[in-house]
C-alpha cells in the first residue's frame, strides 16, 4: 500500500505541475471543402485543436479540416476494434476460425474461465471479461498513467495473456464493454494466421484498400503527433502491442474514408450486421454497433474511439449510402457532432 501511495503522489505531482495545460481553440488553418467548413463553423461546439472530417458516399468523398487534412494522422482508439471485427469476419470467410470457437483453442490461456469464451462472445462484448485487467498493480499503473498523461496500455502479448488468465467472466451472457476482450480477438486471429497483429491488419485490410497512412505504432517514432486532454494538457502517445487490436491503430480521415466506402459498396458487411442486443437498446455485430440515427428514421452503424489525447468516430447510414469520419486530437467527445454530420442532407 505504501508503494501505491507513493506512485499516486508522483502521478499527481506530474499531472498537476510538470505538464501544464493550455487553452485550446480550433486551429485557424482551413483545408478542404468549403461547405464542410461552414458545417464546422455552425455545429462544432467542443474544445478543439486539430480536426479532420470526411463525408463519404459509395462514389464520392469530401474532406475538410482545421490544422489538418485528409492525410493527417490521428490515434483512433477503439475504432481499432471495428477493424478487428472486419478481420474476424474475413477469417471466418477463409475457414480459419468459427464464431462459436473458444478462444482457448487459439491462445494459450490454460484451464481458465477466459479460455472457454467464444470469439463471438468477445466480439459482441458478451464474454463477461472486465474492461481491463483487475490485477491491482495493473489498475494502479493505469491510474498513474491517467494522472500523469502517460500510456495505460504498455503491455506486450504475453502480458495480455497473463491478464486474461487471471480475469473472471462472472458477467458472461450480458453486454459489458471490454478492451481486454477486444484485444484477445485480434491476437487470436493473428496467432492462427502465424503473424503479428500489425502484419495481419496490413496484409488483409490495409493493403487491399490502399490504406497506406494507417499503422500500428510500436515506438514513439511511429506515433501520431501529441494530442491533448479536454483541458489542454499534452498527452503521451498510446503505443500498444498486446492491446493493439482494441485501440492501438493510427489513421487518417482519408484512409478511414476508404474503409467505410468499401462497406457502403457491400464489401465485408458481415461484420456490421447485428447479432445481439447491446446497451441502451442498441444492437451489436462484430464490434460494430447499430443505433437509431438521431433526427432521422434511419439506423446508423458506428464505432467511436478515445485515447488520452484523441477522439474518433466512424458512422454509416447504409440505407442512404452515406458515411462520415470525424477525428480530433483533443480528448473531448465528437459523437454528437458526427451524428449531426451523418444525418445532414
Amino acid at each position: 500500500m505504501k508503494l501505491i501511495a507513493v506512485l499516486v503522489a508522483v502521478a499527481v505531482l506530474a499531472g498537476g505541475w510538470l505538464i501544464r495545460p493550455r487553452t485550446l481553440q480550433l486551429d485557424s488553418a482551413r483545408t478542404g471543402d468549403l461547405t464542410l467548413q461552414k458545417f464546422i463553423d455552425e455545429h462544432y461546439e467542443g474544445p478543439g485543436h486539430r480536426l479532420a472530417i470526411a463525408v463519404i458516399g459509395d462514389n464520392s468523398m469530401a474532406f475538410a479540416g482545421r490544422g489538418a487534412n485528409e492525410h493527417s494522422r490521428f490515434e483512433i482508439g477503439s475504432v481499432s476494434k471495428a477493424m478487428t471485427g472486419l478481420l474476424l469476419a474475413d477469417s471466418v470467410r477463409r475457414g480459419e476460425v468459427k464464431l462459436d470457437q473458444e478462444v482457448g483453442s487459439l491462445l494459450p490461456l490454460g484451464d481458465t474461465e477466459t479460455a472457454g469464451v467464444t470469439l463471438e462472445d468477445l466480439a459482441t462484448h458478451y464474454s463477461g471479461l472486465p474492461r481491463t485487467s483487475t490485477n491491482p498493480f495493473v489498475t494502479v499503473r493505469s491510474f498513474v498513467a491517467s494522472l500523469s498523461a502517460g500510456n495505460p496500455y504498455p503491455y506486450d502479448v504475453d502480458d495480455l495473456l497473463a491478464q486474461a488468465q487471471s480475469a473472471g467472466t462472472g458477467g458472461r451472457g450480458q453486454p459489458e464493454y471490454s478492451n481486454l476482450g477486444g484485444a484477445l480477438v485480434g491476437q487470436a486471429l493473428a496467432r492462427k494466421a502465424g503473424k503479428s497483429y500489425p502484419q495481419l491488419l496490413r496484409e488483409r485490410l490495409l493493403d487491399p484498400l490502399q490504406m497506406q497512412e494507417t499503422t500500428v505504432p510500436t515506438t514513439d517514432a511511429g506515433a501520431a503527433p501529441e494530442g491533448y486532454s479536454s483541458g489542454g494538457r499534452k498527452e503521451a502517445p498510446w503505443i500498444q502491442d498486446g492491446y493493439a487490436p482494441a485501440g492501438g491503430v493510427v489513421s487518417s480521415s482519408g484512409d478511414l474514408a476508404l474503409l467505410v466506402q468499401s462497406r457502403l459498396r457491400g464489401i465485408g458487411v458481415e461484420a456490421l450486421a447485428p447479432k445481439r442486443d447491446f446497451e441502451d437498446g442498441d444492437k451489436i455485430g462484430l464490434f460494430w454497433i447499430t443505433s437509431p440515427l438521431r433526427g432521422t428514421d434511419h439506423a446508423m452503424v458506428w464505432h467511436n474511439g478515445g485515447t488520452g489525447g484523441y477522439r474518433s468516430f466512424v458512422g454509416l447510414d447504409l440505407e442512404r449510402k452515406r458515411a462520415v469520419v470525424v477525428l480530433s486530437d483533443v480528448a473531448a467527445d465528437v459523437d454528437d457532432f458526427a451524428q449531426e454530420l451523418l444525418a445532414a442532407s
